[in-house]
């Protein structure tokens, strides 16, 4: 079957085949714009937004700017000119933005990097000229800047990265002006003595929701970087080595309410000074050295609250500044096609300073558990020469330890973390104008285990892949792929530990492709994965496939829950991108997909049909509806043997609000239903309120209510549960619900000073029912407790004692008392000032508070105020740094 789909998928791609596109030359647009830079070194231009400088007027101009949106080609409603120049430090563009209705220029205030409601003036720079990578900066009427990285000639944004930029702006009676200095010290490129950058301008009137480019290409192409024009007449360029020192300090108290005051570590008040300090070093004109020694995160927000009851761990998102920047050089693989997996994630850096392994335990005294891992120090050599892209990182943490204090006030220390090394290495090589590419990755961790209590974790590992891509037909048709390998070794126990993790559960007692060996000292596994999609035109087409090894582990420095997995899908989208009677334009998506394990069995197939489109209006809306067949569920009894995962689907929809309002809006719902009446409720939206030029207000709340058929409670062994391989496995209805929402507010003072407050309130609740186990490997039917073969269920001071068959020799399974309350609220403020330019002040206030029951009532209101009851937990934090450049 796996094999007709793959075909049929290829042949949709030949048939979607325009006749000019097999005409199609590798270059979309093999006449770019062009655009002369003018030297400057007589004399650098004042940055004033007045564009009265000499040379100015010199310079040649960029005009005719054509609209991406909301009419693909047309003129732009309001003319642009723009101006380029450069001396030996700097380079410097002018840009007049007319309008023929000022008063109608949305300027706003925001904090710097922050999405605004406004007007825009973007400047995008290849200044490697890879044809995929553009240095971008972007600039509104009231002076707020955005800097970001655009990778692997996509439009994708990473603002991660803060470069030292200044701009100017100024509104008049012709609409608005702006002038912008960007240092060389700033951007990377070659030392070749006469250069060609790629180079791009890009406009947003608000009010018109109209974007315009100077060099344009069709919505319908694919490709970012690769579609911009020249800058010529750069000669001489040579970027200093630059050295850029950012030493900071942290000031930090804490105060936890209820703390028993005899505590010896933490009496309900604490207070720390620590600091530390940021490297960055041009190593070439094209190449930087970062280092970060002691970072302190403070200023970045908490995760989510969450109540997770499956067998996997939970991805979260990297908000920590040095890991973020310049994250895109160490992703493997070149893309998922349509669905959210495919090249495996080789690299997720919160591993690197991540919570102890383990913690310590007394039933008296105080014991204080270091919440993370400290970070002693990381390095990160990043950049690209020639056509090689280069990205190498190490870390390193400390050996982490417990302190504890006994009755009688003796101290002692108990290891929870072992000292560790983390290293990634990527290079990729790019030919054809960067239509074509390919990558080599390696992560590894090695830790010292010379503790005995860690031999739980492995010693080390190792992973390593190849990726490529190949655009073409015109850059229409993209192939991309990879191939990783991993090994990781250690203690039996570690070993033993991996092969029985929810990743894989080599323990299952029906199969018999994988083994469990208590003995091995090693696992290793391999992965692939292999895309081939149609990416421009009204007709897209893919078909993706991957492969994960029972073997293969990578979790020590990557992600990726589950493995034992063989995927192959096909993807078809027609859209309508030009205006209609009805849409600015629309889409329709469906996917068809199967998976299996590497026994054979069976564990996905279902499909996906998705309408969305924007009205004439700017409303726009989505209808999704996924539909699955039966399947078989190798982890549903967490290492036993197979049951079935029932037949489901569900419908989603959503709605959205003019996004260029004051006050805008979006809500959705979802409903889900299996074969056996198990359900799911979901609602949630979001309104934005713009209430002044520098104030923005946002709700997002969330809702849900689910009915679970069987969700697991636990496994227990009885020799007499022969049909289920000699272990019993529990399972319960469960009725969950939750309640969750997340409030912002932004004020900006000016461009560079800010308040930010944020805020989740939390509450979700589960309440167990008819308690069951599982009658038959690979089926879906239950022996349930109390009511089938004789089987009791009694509860006494509070717990729950099933006996699988009342008098008989089954032993009895205590069931304790599973139904949960949880509620918790986070709250963060942070007053943002940048003083002077890459110096930043930082005054935060965390707070938190949160509390557990086993009393499953739900009343979202109830629980949110009763939350004054619960401890409180604050902590004020004093951030100073100061940027030093040479």
């Amino acid at each position: 079957m796996s094999r007709c789909l793959s075909i049929v998928a290829v042949a949709l791609i030949a048939l979607s085949t325009p006749a000019k596109a097999q005409m199609a030359t590798d270059l979309i647009n093999p006449e770019p714009p062009r655009i002369t830079a003018v030297s400057a070194q007589a004399g650098a231009p004042r940055v004033d937004g007045r564009l009265d400088d000499a040379i100015w007027a010199a310079a040649p101009q960029a005009d005719g700017f054509r609209q991406d949106y909301p009419e693909d080609g047309a003129q732009a409603t309001e003319r642009t000119v723009v101006r380029v120049s450069y001396d030996d430090q700097a380079l410097y563009v002018a840009a007049r933005l007319y309008d023929s209705d000022p008063s109608g220029i949305a300027s706003r205030l925001g904090r710097r990097d922050s999405n605004t409601s406004s007007d825009r003036f973007i400047l995008s720079i290849d200044s490697y000229h890879d044809h995929r990578t553009a240095f971008r900066f972007s600039v509104n009427p009231a002076g707020v800047r955005s800097d970001f990285i655009a990778t692997n000639d996509s439009d994708s944004e990473d603002f991660s990265w803060d470069p030292v930029w200044d701009a100017v702006t100024r509104i008049d009676e012709e609409g608005w002006t702006v002038e912008m200095r960007v240092p060389f010290s700033q951007l990377r490129f070659s030392s070749q003595e006469e250069q060609v950058w790629g180079i791009n301008f890009t406009r947003l009137i608000f009010r018109k929701s109209e974007w315009s480019a100077w060099s344009w290409w069709e919505n319908e192409e694919q490709g970012f970087a690769s579609h911009f024009g020249h800058l010529d007449g750069l000669r001489g360029l040579s970027a200093p080595r630059r050295i850029e020192i950012l030493p900071y300090t942290v000031a930090k108290t804490d105060h936890q309410e209820g703390a028993n005051p005899a505590n010896p570590f933490h009496d309900g008040s604490l207070q720390s000074v620590t600091g530390g300090l940021d490297l960055n070093v041009g190593v070439t004109s094209d190449l930087t050295l970062n280092a970060t020694f002691n970072p302190d995160f403070g200023q970045v927000e908490a995760d989510p609250a969450e109540v997770n009851l499956t067998a996997f761990e939970t991805f979260f998102e990297e908000r920590r500044p040095f890991f973020v920047e310049g994250s895109n050089l160490f992703q493997f693989g070149s893309g998922s096609g349509g669905f959210s997996f495919g090249a495996p994630q080789l690299f997720y850096s919160r591993r690197v300073g991540r919570p102890p392994s383990r913690r310590a335990f007394r039933a008296d005294g105080f014991v204080d558990n270091p919440p993370s891992t400290s970070i002693l120090g990381a390095t990160k050599l990043s950049g690209q020469t020639g056509n090689w892209s280069i990205g190498v990182m190490d870390a390193v943490t400390a050996r982490e330890s417990a302190d504890l204090v006994s009755p009688a006030g003796i101290r002692s220390t108990e290891a929870v973390e072992p000292g560790a090394n983390y290293g990634v290495v990527s290079l990729r090589r790019d030919f054809r104008g960067g239509s074509s590419g390919v990558g080599i990755m390696g992560t590894s961790v090695n830790r010292d285990l010379s503790d005995p209590v860690f031999t739980f974790l492995p010693e080390s590992a190792y992973a390593a892949g190849v990726d490529f891509f190949h655009r073409f037909g015109g850059n229409r048709y993209v192939v991309n792929g990879s191939v990783s390998g991993s090994r990781v070794a250690g203690d039996a126990a570690a070993i033993t530990r991996l092969q029985r993790s929810s990743a894989r559960f080599f323990q299952r007692p029906d199969q018999d492709y994988v083994s469990l060996d208590s003995s091995a000292t090693s696992l290793s596994g391999y992965a692939t994965s292999f895309q081939l999609d149609k990416v421009s035109g009204n007709w897209l087409v893919g078909t993706d496939f991957f492969a994960y090894s029972p073997g293969y582990e990578i979790n020590d420095a990557g992600f990726l829950p589950s493995v034992d997995q063989i995927f192959h899908g096909i993807r078809l989208t027609r859209r309508w991108l030009e205006p209609g009677p009805v849409f600015r334009s629309f889409h329709i998506n469906s996917t068809w997909m199967q998976s299996w394990n590497y026994g054979g069995v069976r564990t996905g197939r279902g499909g996906f049909l998705g309408l969305r489109g924007q009205f004439l209006n700017y409303w726009s809306g989505r209808l999704n509806l996924n539909v699955r067949a039966r399947n078989q569920r190798p982890g549903g009894t967490r290492g036993g043997p197979l049951m079935a995962l029932p037949a489901n689907w569900n419908v989603n929809l959503v709605a959205i609000s003019d996004g260029r309002k004051a006050l805008s809006a979006h809500v959705w719902t979802s409903y889900a239903r299996n074969e056996f009446d198990g359900w799911g409720r979901f609602y949630g939206g979001g309104a934005t309120w713009r209430a002044t030029s520098g104030i923005n207000l946002s709700l997002f709340p969330e809702y849900s209510r689910i009915y679970t058929i069987a969700q697991y409670v636990t496994a227990r062994p009885d020799p007499l549960a022969a049909a289920t391989f000699g272990s019993r496995y529990v399972f319960g209805e469960l009725k969950q619900s939750s309640f969750s929402a997340t409030i912002r507010l932004d004020v900006a003072v000016t461009p560079d000073m800010s308040v930010q407050w944020y805020a989740q309130p939390f509450v979700a609740s589960g309440e167990y029912l008819n308690f069951k186990e599982l009658e038959r490997p690979g089926g879906y039917d239950f022996l349930v407790y109390g009511q089938d073969g004789g089987s009791t269920l009694t509860e006494e001071d509070g717990l729950l004692f099933a006996d699988p068959d009342g008098d008989g020799a089954a032993p009895e399974i205590v069931l304790g008392s599973p139904d949960f309350l949880v509620r918790s609220i986070q709250s963060n403020l942070v007053f943002r000032w940048e003083y002077i330019p890459g110096s930043t002040l930082f005054l935060v206030w965390n707070h938190g508070r949160s509390g557990f029951a086993r009393n499953p009532d739900f009343d979202v209101f109830g629980q949110l105020g009763g939350l004054v009851d619960e401890d409180m937990q604050n902590t004020f934090i004093l951030k100073l740094n100061y940027w030093i450049s040479r």
